[in-house]
């Protein structure tokens, strides 16, 4: 009969490895941040669209974060890699399991008026990243993703119908 496993202390290569992946959400949250300013010198034509009397050109935020979360997803994978993060694909696709359920609770903060719905999007992948390195490590036992994974879809379906 063998021993359970234990969860032990992290080690050094273990922080290592959650400090790498919170930098990758980092490098991916700034990226987009990037675009967002570069957009209005990119295409200039654009800002009679996207840029207001009284807002300024904060409608590019939102059309870099419609679609630039979902890139930030994909680009995820090398960027984890890069950082040799491994495994990076396993982390990459736990953190865009929880990466929604962190949006839809900021939409949510939004929608009631709360300022910190902005930094919880902003630290997102701050987050997640680092959860899902620690989630995806060998000798984390198979029901932590399993739980943290159905959490998060549990929290995206409650605050779904909320936030639309």
């Amino acid at each position: 009969m063998t021993a359970p496993r234990v969860i032990t202390q992290p080690g050094p290569r273990v922080a290592g490895r959650l400090v790498l992946a919170a930098v990758a959400g980092g490098v991916l949250t700034a990226a987009l941040l990037a675009w967002t300013f570069l957009m209005p010198v990119l295409m200039p034509s654009s800002q009679a669209r996207y840029c207001g009397e009284y807002t300024g050109c904060l409608g590019y935020l939102f059309v870099t974060w419609e679609y630039g979360r979902w890139i930030a997803l994909v680009a995820a994978w090398p960027l984890l890699r890069l950082l040799r993060v491994r495994p990076s694909w396993q982390v990459a696709l736990t953190a865009a399991l929880y990466l929604p359920a962190v949006w839809q609770l900021a939409l949510l903060l939004i929608a009631d008026g709360s300022a910190g719905g902005f930094g919880l999007i902003l630290l997102s992948g701050v987050l997640a990243y680092p959860a899902a390195a620690w989630a995806t490590m060998p000798h984390v036992p198979r029901a932590v993703p399993v739980a943290t994974v159905g959490a998060a879809l549990a929290v995206c379906a409650v605050t779904w119908p909320l936030v639309q």
